[in-house]
């Protein structure tokens, strides 16, 4: 049986992934430099960004009649989480190795 998601549905799902994402990432983060849990940190922030990234791409399609405005702040929101992720665990800093290869 299919579940019929609605505009709500993947707005709810979306702001919760975000509270995910920022509740982890203190959590996790403020638990040490152990690899293991750098690694959980990036895993599940990598994670929470791909799935938010499908609903903001399945809210796109048109049958969902959510304002434009609305859909790209959550879009743009998405892209920022993503583009925080990489400057939080890839880029190196300062000629020093990225966090995940420390």
């Amino acid at each position: 049986m299919k579940k019929k998601l609605s505009a709500k549905k993947i707005t709810i799902w979306i702001c919760v992934n975000y509270g995910i994402f920022i509740l982890g990432f203190f959590i996790l983060g403020s638990m040490g430099i152990d690899k293991y849990i750098v690694w959980s940190n990036f895993i599940l922030d990598v994670s929470l960004v791909a799935v938010s990234l499908i609903l903001n791409i399945l809210l796109f399609q048109k049958k969902y009649q959510t304002p434009l405005l609305v859909k790209i702040l959550l879009l743009l929101v998405t892209l920022s989480l993503g583009a925080f992720t990489y400057f939080a665990f890839l880029m190196p800093e300062n000629g020093l190795p990225a966090v995940l290869f420390y």
